[in-house]
Order: structure tokens, then sequence, then C-alpha cells
């Protein structure tokens, strides 16, 4: 059996594809299930041309191996999940506060360090001026990791809630 009739034979199946292709692409999205189905066919055919597959395995007595092409496009659908991420609007407070500039940003999470207790202060300058890591921070101070990593966690909470309230 020729790669161009296999493509037939598969064609003939097309609604089928769709279907599948439909019921494992995401809500959200991005590509169609007509674009899915599309892709399985030249992946197919580009596997028989790099004598990955061979026609015989794809066509089994003039029928489509439902599970060759329920893989391919099960493999599509996933390479689409990892690489086209939705996106979603910002809404809210974020928005109003775009008008502010990056400056002032910055200086209004300074206010808010600046008004936390001295060990939060100073545990969380160390971790995000110099150290850049929870592990780094601990060794160099010699305090547990644990008590670390709580520091920094409340002192990113209280940043973002004061900076959210204002």
């Amino acid at each position: 059996m020729t790669k161009e009739e296999v493509l037939s034979a598969l064609y003939r199946k097309h609604a089928t594809w769709l279907m599948m292709a439909d019921k494992m692409l995401p809500l959200y999205r991005i590509n169609s299930a007509e674009d899915v189905v599309q892709s399985m066919y030249v992946k197919i055919y580009e596997k028989m041309r790099n004598n990955k597959q061979v026609p015989a395995d794809i066509i089994i007595e003039g029928k489509p191996h439902y599970g060759i092409v329920y893989t391919t496009l099960h493999d599509l659908v996933v390479h689409i999940h990892r690489t086209e991420k939705p996106t979603f609007p910002i809404t809210g407070d974020v928005e109003d506060k775009k008008t502010q500039s990056e400056a002032e940003f910055f200086e209004n999470i300074d206010n808010v360090i600046d008004g936390l207790t001295w060990f939060h202060k100073k545990m969380f300058k160390l971790y995000s001026k110099k150290f850049q890591s929870i592990r780094k921070l601990s060794e160099a101070t010699k305090i547990s990791y644990k008590v670390v990593c709580k520091t920094v966690k409340e002192c990113k909470e209280e940043i973002k809630k004061k900076i959210n309230e204002k």
C-alpha cells in the first residue's frame, strides 16, 4: 500500500478523527480540531516517509488502526498544552496600578519592608538583594532553612497585602 493510499484511507474517517480531537482539546482552544487532525495527517505522512512507520501497520485489512491515530492525536494535543498556554486579561487592582510608575511601585514596596520587624526586614533584604535563594541564605546565616523560608514567606504575604490595600 502506498503512502497516498494510506492517507486516503485515513481521510475516509475524517469526521471520526475530528470528534476525537475535539474531545481532547482544552476549553480555551487555541487550535481547532481541524488544525490538529490536519497536523496528524502530516505527522503520519512524515513517519512513513522517514521509514519510522510501515503503511501496513497503519491500515489493517482496509481499516485504519485507531490506536496509532489516537496516539498521534494525543501527542499533538499534549504538545499544544505544553507550548500554548491560555492568556487571561488582568482585571481589578492591577489595572488601576498601571498608571503608577515603576519607581513609585518599588518605593511602596520599600516602605512596606521598612515597616516590618527588624528580623523580617534584615532577612528579606538579604534574601532579595544578596542571596536570592533561601537555601544559600540559610547556609550563610546559619539559621534553620525552615525559619528562613517561613520568614521570607511571611514578608512576601505582608508586601502583597499592603500593596493591594493602597
